[in-house]
């Protein structure tokens, strides 16, 4: 029998076929739960070595399969050197050298707790900042902003030149990151909400900053401004939950221009002043909104039937071009909030209708959309352009809301011959999605 025919599957496939094929297994999910410095279960690079001396002479060889670091420092009494050895540390060294000088995406999460002060563990932020040039994404989680962050010194190893991507866990941004990064696109912070108390974020984006994308959530309207200025020529998505419990003074002028945003998701949460603030925020070219947890104006304690946000004066000022939009988890009702403010919108190919509810407790009609249903079947000047309706449900109920009832009348109307400006290729769909776990709490 020749030998090839002997031989296993995996050693037929050419060295670059294994090559992709380790890449996706270390790119798969793993546990965070063991007390680990980098990459010791199943989905690192070690452990292909392990496998063969075929694999390991692959894998010791290949620098994109060492280019993710993911650190976990426990801050309990258990561990209080940081749960960090010598051996550790000469393994990371080995793991810098076989990733050689390409980019690097380094997970950084450190627990609850005093920062440990030993040697090995300050010997292991030293040897990480000095490849900080080499950083591409950055996610980072260090509970105390109070105590000093680290690898503030970057600046001392050639700052950030490469970083894309940074996620900062906690209150603080420190600015020897965002001031180091000139190529910096995607900012997420990630600000701890507690029942009570959420603390304020600091964050200094310096002015010109090329950042695309930002995420924050818990975060004081002052800031969000400041950001939106510091970055309003290249900001394209944004994704914002406020948080305001500070009384603070109104927000004023100057109005921010985003010329390139395609994509704004707004979380009113806790804040008494959503409408001042997208206000001043002018996107001329938004195509993709999303709205949720809208409040209504409340008289001692007794909620109104106005919403806090003028939904109709907003769309009427974004909606030129606008083509997706999601209203979601907002008490919202269905001839004062909704179809008013969707009749003013020429442009909507796309709406999404997720967990939107009365305020009255009993809930027993908001699922019907009885309204929203007949205009959708009898109006041919009412949303012209819509290609698709989503409604997402499961929220405290069993069966699908009574708009099934109407599917079959709103899909036979809303044809090309009576809806001209639908897309010729995209068939009018309602789409009922349950989005419910199956249980309550």
């Amino acid at each position: 029998m020749p030998r090839s025919s002997s031989l296993l599957v995996h050693e037929k496939l050419p060295t670059e076929l294994m090559l992709h094929i380790f890449a996706f297994v270390i790119a798969l999910p793993y546990s965070y739960d063991e007390v680990t410095l980098i990459f010791h279960g199943r989905y690192s690079p070690l452990y292909l070595g392990h496998i063969c001396q075929a694999w390991r002479s692959i894998a010791w060889t290949t620098p994109s399969l060492w280019s993710a670091i993911d650190m976990k420092i426990p801050g309990d009494h258990l561990f209080p050197n940081g749960g960090i050895n010598a051996d550790e540390v000469d393994l990371f060294e080995q793991w810098l050298q076989r990733a050689q000088d390409g980019p690097l995406s380094l997970r950084y999460y450190k627990g609850q707790g005093p920062v440990p002060t030993n040697q090995t563990y300050e010997l292991l932020l030293n040897k990480i900042a000095s490849r900080s040039n080499q950083w591409i994404y950055f996610d980072c989680l260090f509970p105390g902003f109070t105590q000093s962050a680290p690898f503030t010194e970057v600046a001392m190893h050639g700052g950030l030149p490469l970083l894309k991507t940074l996620i900062v866990g906690g209150e603080a941004v420190p600015k020897e990151w965002l001031q180091n990064a000139p190529n910096l696109s995607t900012l997420i912070i990630r600000n701890r909400n507690w029942d009570r108390r959420v603390p304020k974020v600091t964050c200094a984006l310096p002015n010109g900053s090329r950042l695309q994308h930002l995420k924050v959530h818990s975060i004081q309207p002052e800031l969000v401004l400041d950001i939106l200025r510091a970055s309003s020529s290249h900001l394209v998505s944004c994704d914002v939950g406020f948080c305001d419990p500070w009384h603070l003074t109104p927000v004023g002028p100057p109005a921010i221009n985003l010329p390139r945003l395609v994509k704004l998701v707004v979380s009113q949460t806790r804040t008494a002043r959503l409408n001042e603030l997208l206000g001043l925020i002018h996107c001329p070219t938004l195509s993709d909104l999303t709205l949720s947890y809208l409040r209504r104006i409340r008289t001692q304690g007794v909620p109104s039937t106005r919403l806090e946000l003028d939904i109709r004066a907003l769309f009427g000022r974004w909606g030129r071009n606008l083509t997706s939009l999601t209203l979601s988890s907002g008490k919202l009702d269905e001839c004062v909030d909704i179809i008013p403010a969707l009749e003013v919108l020429p442009s909507l190919r796309h709406l999404t209708l997720a967990y939107v509810c009365h305020e009255d407790r009993v809930r027993e009609e908001w699922k019907e959309w009885k309204h929203l249903s007949t205009l959708l079947q009898t109006s041919t000047i009412f949303l012209p352009t819509l290609d698709t309706l989503r409604l997402v449900y499961g929220f405290k109920e069993d069966k699908p809301p009574a708009v099934s009832a109407y599917v079959a009348a709103i899909e036979s109307f809303r044809t090309l011959e009576n809806f001209p400006l639908r897309d010729p290729l995209v068939p009018f769909k309602v789409v009922l999605y349950d989005n419910s776990p199956g249980y309550y709490w």
